[in-house]
């Protein structure tokens, strides 16, 4: 095999796949990159097993066709470090060799590429279209709600579910839950409810950035449901990523309907509110906690050592006066996943579960629900 292939061309494609690449595993084949040169196109592709990506360009002069496993623990830090311009990749017998420009030179062994796992083919029918931006939006609206206990697998995914017009993604915890909820410019005959490895998801973002230098991709993404794997194409990459087994959890029935104390707070002054008091918080409870009553909200923590601290901001609050505990961490991943300028909290005492939404400048509904469960306060 040999081709050559401008640097920027070459490290555009590892930075699509590279993040799938294991540094470690049982399965060292799994450490290379798949490269496969022919019909006039380089093809680059990595799989940890869970998650596959391909990628392609037409942007590459091949000489000899072929294709390799080429670890990629040097070979993709070593083009990201290659100066512009052209590159040559040679195959001889076991060995690959990489030149670019003047003297610039890695001489790495490939391993057999025949070992290499065949990467799942794309169930190309019924294709959903969605904008990029949008899908990477609600994304990022529910991932940091998604579960690490692996006791209780099918919380560390995201609930899809797909109706008529609509698509809806939920994930929680148990403590917090996050419900991202928009309309869609399609047709979908079936209700369909998916539960999506949050792992293979966190690669969209690659995917889609590689269409912002496709002058011909429309800046959507298509998704194809598959019998056990969601894949997405967009431009010249594919990703496939796993489905997870369920039940996920009724979370409509953990919604509180009699929250009736509303609360508008800016969300830049909260944030910075609560940066300021939980510099005192316990460092095993994380709690701070909030007093709310007319016209402002008081946010204070007290730390095991005797530190505390306090603060004051305004807020738009006409109802009675209560205290609510929250883990302060928790409250910061909600509201650095808002894009409003101000947010709504809707709650109805210290034990219930508090509603956070954003607060859209026309008033319309963004789509947006977040659920965040109280911390005992102390003398409760």
């Amino acid at each position: 095999m040999k081709f050559v292939i401008q640097q920027e061309e070459l490290q555009k494609a590892l930075d699509v796949i590279a993040n799938v690449v294991p540094s470690k595993t049982t399965l060292p084949i799994l450490t290379c990159v798949l490269i496969e040169a022919e019909g006039g196109r380089l093809k680059l592709s990595a799989t940890n097993l869970d998650i596959s990506i391909a990628t392609s360009t037409d942007q590459v002069e091949i000489k000899d066709e072929g294709r390799i496993a080429l670890p990629g623990v040097r070979f993709i830090p070593y083009v990201r470090n290659l100066r512009p311009g052209p590159v040559t990749i040679v195959q001889t017998g076991e060995q690959v060799r990489i030149e670019s420009g003047k003297g610039s030179k890695l001489t790495e062994n490939t391993m057999n590429v025949e070992e290499y796992p065949a990467l799942k083919e794309l169930e190309e029918k019924n294709g959903l279209d969605i904008e990029a931006n949008l899908l990477i939006e609600m994304i990022n609206e529910t991932q940091y709600s998604v579960s690490r206990d692996e006791t209780r697998p099918a919380l560390m995914g995201i609930l899809w579910e797909l109706r008529g017009d609509t698509l809806t993604l939920v994930a929680t915890d148990a403590h917090r839950l996050a419900r991202s909820r928009r309309n869609m410019n399609w047709t979908y005959s079936d209700d369909k409810d998916l539960i999506v490895d949050t792992a293979g998801l966190r690669q969209l973002p690659r995917i889609a950035a590689a269409l912002k230098d496709d002058d011909e991709a429309s800046g959507n993404i298509t998704m194809f449901i598959g019998s056990n794997q969601l894949s997405f194409r967009a431009g010249n990459s594919i990703l496939h990523t796993r489905l997870l087994e369920g039940p996920f959890p009724d979370y409509n029935a953990v919604i509180p309907e009699g929250n009736d104390k509303h609360v508008t707070v800016d969300k830049a002054d909260f944030m910075q509110s609560i940066r300021r008091v939980s510099i005192s918080a316990d460092r095993i409870t994380s709690q701070i906690k909030l007093g709310v009553e007319s016209g402002r909200m008081e946010l204070s923590a007290k730390g095991t050592d005797g530190t505390q601290a306090e603060d004051e901001i305004p807020v738009a609050y006409e109802g009675d006066a209560m205290e609510i505990g929250f883990n302060y961490g928790y409250l910061q991943d909600i509201l650095k996943n808002i894009k409003a300028e101000s947010v709504v909290l809707s709650m109805q005492d210290s034990a219930n579960a508090a509603l956070i939404k954003p607060v859209s400048e026309d008033g319309v509904e963004t789509g947006l629900l977040c659920l965040l469960m109280p911390l005992r306060l102390a003398g409760d």
